[in-house]
C-alpha cells in the first residue's frame, strides 16, 4: 500500500497502552503459555544424554516417556505458534492504537522497527549469555517483515500466510527428517548441533550459543519463515478487534477453538504414542509424524487462544486468577528470561550441574516451579501495579522521547477491515 493511505495529522508516536487498560485474553495467553515453554525447553538442558525423538533425552525414568508424550501433546510445536499469534496480534494493536491517535504512518513504521530491531538485540544477549534456543531475536527479523505486510489488504495477507503455512509443514518435515539422520550419524555426522547446554565452562558455552545463536538466526529466513503464518492469523484477528470483544466473535472463536483444540491433540497422539513406545513410526514415517506434529500445532495454537478468548471474556478486571495470569502476560519478557536464568544456574556443568544427573521428568517439575514463581513475583507486581524490569528497560528504550498523547474511545480498524467499535487495544 502507498503512504497516502497512512492518516493525515503528523504525531509523534506515543507511549504503550497502560496495563490497566489492556485487553484481558491476550495477556492471559502469555501467562499460560510460558509454562508450556519452560516445559517444551528444558529438556534440551540436559547434557550427556543419548537423544531420540524430537531429540528428547533418551533415559531409564520409568515416569520420563510419560511425560515427554505429555508435553509432546500440550506444548511441544504448540507453545511458540501460540506466542507467535500473540505477536502479530499485538503488532496490529500497535498500528490502530497510532492511527486513531493521529500518527502518520511514517512515525508508525519507524516505530515498529525500532521495537523489532531492539527485540533482535534482546534475543541476542539473551542467545549468548543464556540460553541457545532463544526466540526473541526470529521474533524480531519476522516482525520486520510483518511492517512490510500490517497494511496490505486481506487477501495479500491470506496468500502470504497460506505460503508460510506451507513452509511450516516443509519445516516440520526437515525437523523429523534430521532426527532420523541424527540416529544413523550422531556427532560425528555434526547433527548434534546443541553443545552449549554441556559446555565445561561459561566462556566455552558463551561462545557455542553465539555459534548455535547466529546459526539459527540466518536460518530464520528459510525455516523460521513458516512461524509468519500464526502471526498473520494473529494480525488478521486484531483487525477484527476479537480478543478484546470476544462477545462479537463469539461464533468465530468457538469454531476456531471447536477445531483447533482437537486438531492439536489428534494431530499430536500419533508423536505421544510414539514417545510412550506404543508404535514406532520407523524412518519413513518419522518425518510425516513429524509434520503432522507441527501443522496441528500451529492449529491448535489459534484453537487454545480462542478458548481462552472465551473463557476469561474482552477488556475488564477479570476474575483473581486471570488477573494473575494476565499479570505474568504482561511481564512475560522478564518471566521468559528469567526461566534461562533460573535454567542456567540449576543445569549447567558449571554451575549446579543438574542438568547431567536429573530425569526428564524430575526437570520438567523444575520447570514447572519456576514458571510458578515467576506467576506468583509477577502477580506481587501487578498488584502494586509495577512493570517486570525487562519490560521497564525494552520500553524506556523504544518510546524515549516520546510525548504520550491522548487516546481515542475508539480505535478505528486496519486498512483492509470492517470497522470494530470498542474499547482501544
Amino acid at each position: 500500500m502507498s503512504e497516502s493511505t497512512a492518516p493525515p495529522t503528523p504525531a509523534p508516536a506515543t507511549r504503550p497502552t497502560s496495563r490497566r487498560d489492556r485487553a484481558l485474553a491476550p495477556d492471559v495467553a502469555r501467562g499460560l503459555v510460558l509454562l508450556g515453554i519452560a516445559v517444551a525447553n528444558v529438556p534440551f538442558l540436559l547434557w550427556g544424554r543419548e537423544v531420540g525423538l524430537m531429540f528428547k533425552p533418551v533415559t531409564d525414568a520409568p515416569a520420563d516417556p510419560w511425560v515427554n508424550a505429555a508435553v509432546a501433546l500440550l506444548a511441544d510445536n504448540r507453545s511458540y505458534p501460540l506466542f507467535a499469534l500473540l505477536f502479530g496480534y499485538g503488532l496490529t494493536q500497535i498500528l490502530l492504537r497510532e492511527h486513531a491517535r493521529g500518527t502518520e504512518w511514517r512515525g508508525v513504521r519507524r516505530l515498529l522497527v525500532s521495537r523489532n530491531l531492539w527485540l533482535i538485540a534482546f534475543g541476542a544477549a539473551h542467545g549468548v549469555l543464556l540460553f541457545f534456543g532463544d526466540i526473541l531475536g526470529a521474533y524480531g527479523l519476522l516482525g520486520l517483515a510483518l511492517v512490510l505486510l500490517i497494511r496490505v489488504s486481506g487477501k495479500v495477507l491470506a496468500i502470504v500466510g497460506w505460503i508460510s503455512f506451507g513452509v511450516l509443514a516443509i519445516t516440520g518435515f526437515a525437523e523429523g527428517l534430521t532426527g532420523v539422520l541424527n540416529k544413523f550419524g550422531g556427532a560425528e555426522a555434526g547433527l548434534t548441533v546443541f553443545t552449549s547446554p554441556g559446555a565445561d565452562s561459561y566462556l566455552l558455552a558463551t561462545l557455542q550459543r553465539a555459534l548455535e545463536w547466529s546459526l539459527g538466526l540466518l536460518a530464520i529466513p528459510f525455516g523460521g519463515f513458516g512461524l509468519l503464518a500464526p502471526m498473520i492469523l494473529g494480525m488478521w484477528a486484531a483487525r477484527r478487534r476479537m480478543l478484546e470483544e470476544p462477545a462479537r466473535h463469539r461464533r468465530a472463536l468457538g469454531l476456531m477453538a471447536g477445531i483447533g483444540v482437537p486438531v492439536s491433540l489428534l494431530g499430536a497422539l500419533p508423536m505421544s504414542l510414539a514417545l510412550l513406545g506404543v508404535w514406532e513410526p520407523g524412518i519413513l514415517g518419522e518425518p510425516f509424524v513429524s509434520m503432522l506434529h507441527v501443522v496441528t500445532g500451529a492449529i491448535g495454537g489459534a484453537g487454545y487462544v480462542a478458548l481462552i478468548a472465551l473463557i476469561v471474556g474482552g477488556a475488564g478486571t477479570g476474575g483473581p486468577i486471570s488477573r494473575l495470569f494476565a499479570a505474568l502476560g504482561q511481564r512475560s519478557l522478564s518471566g521468559y528470561l528469567t526461566q534461562s536464568v533460573v535454567f542456567l544456574i540449576l543445569f549447567a556443568p558449571y554451575t549446579l550441574g543438574l542438568g547431567g544427573v536429573v530425569s526428564v521428568a524430575e526437570a520438567t517439575q523444575i520447570a514447572v516451579l519456576t514458571w510458578l514463581g515467576t506467576l506468583i513475583i509477577a502477580g506481587v507486581l501487578g498488584a502494586v501495579d509495577k512493570p517486570g524490569p525487562t519490560e521497564w528497560l525494552y520500553r524506556r528504550i523504544v518510546y524515549r522521547r516520546r510525548p504520550a498523547l491522548p487516546a481515542p474511545a475508539t480505535a478505528p480498524a486496519a486498512p483492509g477491515a470492517p470497522e470494530a467499535p470498542g474499547s482501544r487495544p
